[in-house]
């Protein structure tokens, strides 16, 4: 597969929300009240629940995902990942909405736009390009 200018600028823009996912379950894991601060959540507590630690890893581990795949020109399944992996924004827009209001949780779906048309966009330029 021959890579064109665009392809390479998406796959490297791709690499914002994987380095933004892998920065912030690091956080989730190694500095609560930071992380705390970042996401708006009041209760610090609620970040050091089970259940926020398996949210630290599963952010860590989407990140290193789309970074891995990005890095190693893995086009074709980075726009698969893009694509399904906004289902993650999307559900963290409504569940956390109930938790820190809708104004808040608008940080959580901000990325959407980006993600879901990086994705489209990539697998549009891959079926171009086979």
């Amino acid at each position: 597969m021959t890579f064109t200018k665009e392809i390479k600028i998406a796959k490297y823009l791709c690499l914002f929300p994987g380095l933004f996912l892998i920065i912030s379950g690091i956080l989730i894991l190694l500095l609560p009240n930071l992380a705390s601060v970042l996401f708006d959540i009041n209760d610090i507590d609620k970040l050091q629940e089970p259940i926020s630690l398996a949210m630290g890893i599963r952010q860590l581990a989407i990140g290193l995902m789309i970074t891995v795949l990005a890095l190693t020109n893995q086009i074709k399944a980075l726009a698969y990942i893009m694509l399904i992996g906004a289902i993650v924004p999307i559900a963290d827009f409504f569940i956390f909405s109930s938790l820190i209001g809708w104004s808040s949780a608008l940080r959580h779906a901000a990325p959407l736009p980006m993600i879901i048309g990086l994705g489209i966009y990539l697998r549009n330029k891959i079926r171009q390009t086979s």
